[in-house]
């Protein structure tokens, strides 16, 4: 039988003092957690540039520029995933409970299983950031070298190389095989799913299908062949856009990678262990923290989950200034280019012998 993972006491006041001043900062302004009006606003947005690319599919049938609203619907769905559906699924994007569910519903129509992504996300990457054996977003096949203790195969030393293309297959891997996957393997994080999940998987990934294949085939003139290769564009961009905002924020040159002792002690504080493994980037670029939905603001994001991503821009120089105070290393790349550069040479660094 495993020991079970604990993290011990904090050490310093470091988060104490961090809850005081986030609580300060909305007490000050007025205002409350949840994103509401701004994220129904963003919303509102994000949803009629979707629907819009979509319809430039039958604008578009007769022509080779057919293939351009594909291409724009893969960010445009991860957008949408990472502004909306990731605040919903931590019940912060709206004080009213059934927006919340709508929200998250929106990952699901575009092909992810909320389910599934929520019991990943929080219980096991949130609770245990690049904590082996514990962190899901961690898995690895042997065909990548992403821990420094893996074992190592002598195509490692090419990794750099080959990888960039394997993540263009990212989304395609998610809807289509690891979500069934995950619900069928019956790890320790998917025990006893209700009967009504399995049947939102299946419908909504029928309905996903209808959408993006089944619906440009029969109503448009582009044969099953044209479709298949613009969903093969969709998912290329989406894949891409995904692990530009996902990989920098744990998976850099400078992360670390942590293990729990024999007995399943943490070597650091619950607080502590989410600002050593966590890597901020682009946080003075408004237009980025828009983008991605506060993912560049991760430190922020793991230390108070419970929050929604319109207030990061706030709660991050709290964070930055407390960290000095009490000698803890503040991770952090200036700009998305130089994050997934540092990645790239971690695939690079530990893909030597």
């Amino acid at each position: 039988m495993k020991a079970k993972i604990t993290f011990p006491k904090e050490p310093d006041f470091f988060y104490k003092d961090a809850c005081k001043e986030v609580q300060a900062y909305f007490e000050t302004n007025q205002i409350d957690k949840y994103g509401s009006n701004a994220l129904l606003l963003k919303y509102v947005l994000l949803k009629v540039v979707c629907v819009f690319s979509y319809l430039l599919i039958f604008y578009f049938q007769n022509s080779y520029r057919v293939y351009l609203p594909f291409v724009m619907l893969g960010p445009l769905g991860i957008i949408l995933a990472l502004n909306i559906s990731h605040d919903a699924i931590h019940g912060v994007a709206h004080s009213k409970k059934w927006i919340n569910s709508y929200f998250t519903m929106q990952m699901d129509l575009i092909g992810a299983n909320s389910f599934v992504w929520k019991k990943r996300h929080q219980f096991g990457h949130h609770t245990f950031p690049n904590t082996l054996g514990k962190d899901p977003d961690l898995t690895q096949t042997e065909i990548v070298k992403i821990l420094p203790k893996a074992t190592h195969k002598f195509y490692h030393k090419f990794q750099h190389l080959y990888v960039p293309f394997l993540y263009s297959v990212y989304t395609i891997n998610w809807i289509y095989i690891r979500d069934f996957t995950d619900f069928f393997s019956k790890n320790s994080l998917l025990k006893n799913i209700p009967k009504k999940e399995y049947l939102k998987l299946i419908t909504f990934k029928l309905l996903y299908i209808s959408i993006f294949i089944l619906v440009p085939f029969f109503y448009t003139s582009l044969s099953i062949t044209q479709v298949v290769f613009g969903n093969l564009l969709m998912h290329i961009s989406a894949s891409y856009f995904l692990t530009l905002v996902l990989v920098p924020s744990h998976v850099s040159e400078n992360s670390v990678f942590i293990t729990p002792d024999s007995d399943g002690k943490m070597p650091y504080s619950w607080s502590h262990h989410q600002v050593i493994t966590t890597t901020d980037f682009a946080t003075n670029s408004y237009l980025t923290t828009w983008l991605l939905g506060g993912f560049n603001h991760h430190v922020v994001h793991h230390l108070f989950p419970n929050v929604s991503h319109v207030h990061y821009p706030k709660m991050t120089p709290i964070i930055k200034r407390l960290a000095k105070k009490y000698g803890l290393e503040y991770n952090h790349e200036s700009s998305a280019l130089h994050a997934y550069i540092s990645h790239y040479n971690l695939l690079k660094n530990h893909g030597k012998q």
